[in-house]
């Protein structure tokens, strides 16, 4: 699924910017109902709203997405950037890759998610005051549209993307019959492919259980005390990750919020 790009002020607070924000503080007190409304009834694009919303939020503030009368996502939100998105009702454990590209890329999958669980369904959104979001990845309202714009990654990649920062190494099989992508040392590049040969080999032997599964699946193994290797499937592709146990809780949280 695709986006078409989106027009919203710019993060950097310019003329325009200005004049938009100053006149929607001028409106008169009759006209916000009917704009929380007109959202309500599926009137307005889900997506257009919460780039606004990020754009326009300067402190820090959990942006909570309603569809209906059922919390769908939570956003965090400060100077204008976007610093984390979390399917469901509360915020996100998980921290966003510091990379704000892949950030963006994420979020836009999250986004995506959203806007086909919405589909033109009536939305609200809640606003509270939070703490500044520390060590988290952000990225700006013009980075997620240009994300949004581009044709979409499968989630595998996405995830993939997501991982980047902390992972030591990594394989990722494509669909079909791609060449592997790969990245770190070569021992642990060894590593990997000596787990990914495991894996292809129990695909092929009779009666045994099909990999990569047709639906999502992720397997964390104990290699070391220093290093834990993540399997993951999605559909016909393969990602293995070498990770420092540090970095498992967060990317945890980030394939929960992508696959579940």
């Amino acid at each position: 699924m695709t986006s078409t790009a989106r027009q919203l002020p710019s993060a950097q607070p310019g003329p325009d910017a200005l004049l938009q924000a100053l006149r929607r503080l001028a409106e008169p007190v009759q006209a916000l109902p009917a704009r929380t409304q007109h959202a309500a009834t599926g009137g307005q694009p889900l997506i257009d709203a919460l780039l606004r919303e990020i754009s326009e939020t300067v402190l820090p503030r959990e942006i909570t997405l309603s569809i209906g009368q059922t919390p769908a996502a939570v956003l965090t939100a400060a100077h204008r950037r976007l610093a984390g998105l979390t399917l469901g009702g509360t915020a996100e454990a998980g921290a966003a890759p510091e990379d704000p590209a892949a950030a963006a890329e994420l979020f836009a999958a999250r986004l995506r998610r959203l806007e086909v669980e919405a589909a033109g369904a009536g939305f609200s959104l809640g606003r509270r005051p939070c703490k500044a979001p520390e060590g988290a990845g952000s990225c700006t309202p013009e980075m997620l549209q240009e994300a949004l714009a581009a044709p979409a990654r499968s989630p595998l990649s996405s995830f993939r993307a997501a991982a980047a920062d902390q992972a030591l190494a990594w394989i990722h099989c494509g669909p079909g019959r791609q060449t592997p992508v790969t990245g770190g040392p070569a021992p642990l590049l060894d590593q990997l492919q000596a787990v990914r040969s495991t894996f292809t080999a129990s695909a092929t032997r009779p009666g045994s259980a099909k990999i990569p599964a047709r639906k999502p699946d992720c397997l964390l193994l104990p290699v070391s005390s220093e290093i834990r290797i993540l399997v993951a499937s999605h559909e016909d592709e393969l990602l293995f990750l070498a990770l420092p146990p540090k970095a498992v809780p967060g990317l945890i949280e980030t394939w929960n919020s992508l696959f579940s």
